[in-house]
């Protein structure tokens, strides 16, 4: 259920789970594709942009993804959430050392999320200008041949960077690279392990129903 919020408040719960994020695709929509693939509903509720510094003092820790469930409990941060909702719903990993693994690759899709959110926020145009310079040039390039290396480490059949099933943080990386995808189309045409991983998550048929019928926003 997508309720988009238009005011302070939090809305009713009515399915025992509220994912409060700004109106993007963003870092949360890996929590997004949890919930898909575990075929979880929830409420999806979305603050408009310029509503966020109103919105961000009434928060727990003044940040956001945050996930409220039936009973009170309320769970702040991307990484945190998203780990959570994995290992409820099988998708961490099989053993202690694979959830490891699992939690390394989301940590630096975190910080790869956050280079973006910098660029994107930043209101002055040089600094804003020297962001996307360093984005481009170093972080992405450095990142990007990270994952591939690991990916083929893995050496899985089905393109999974950790084990041999799909786990949270294929849906991490799939989420990021989709964004940068939607800004430069061949930014994949030299890691194609990491566009199979992309290709492979994308056809899950419950991501792919998700992907169809999702809300259209601009990032």
């Amino acid at each position: 259920l997508i309720r988009n919020l238009d005011c302070i408040r939090f809305p009713t719960m009515s399915f025992g789970f509220k994912l409060v994020y700004l109106n993007f695709r963003g870092r949360a929509e890996l929590i997004r594709y949890i919930f898909a693939q575990a075929g979880q509903k929830y409420d999806d509720c979305r603050i408009a942009p310029e509503k966020w510094p109103e919105f961000r003092s009434t928060t727990p820790l003044g940040i956001v993804p945050i996930l409220e469930m039936d009973g009170g409990a309320v769970f702040s941060g991307n990484a945190n959430i998203a780990a959570y909702l994995a290992e409820k719903y099988g998708l961490s990993g099989d053993t202690a050392e694979r959830r490891a693994e699992a939690g390394s690759v989301v940590e630096a899709m975190e910080e790869s999320w956050q280079r973006l959110s910098d660029f994107f926020w930043e209101q002055d145009k040089g600094k804003k200008e020297h962001l996307l310079t360093m984005l481009m040039s170093s972080h992405l390039p450095l990142t990007l041949t990270k994952l591939e290396k690991i990916c083929a480490a893995n050496d899985n059949l089905d393109g999974w960077i950790v084990g041999s099933k799909v786990s949270y943080a294929d849906f991490a990386v799939s989420v990021f690279l989709a964004a940068l995808c939607g800004h430069q189309p061949d930014v994949l045409d030299k890691f194609p392990l990491l566009a199979k991983l992309k290709h492979a998550v994308e056809s899950l048929p419950r991501i792919k129903t998700w992907l169809e019928e999702r809300p259209k926003t601009a990032f």
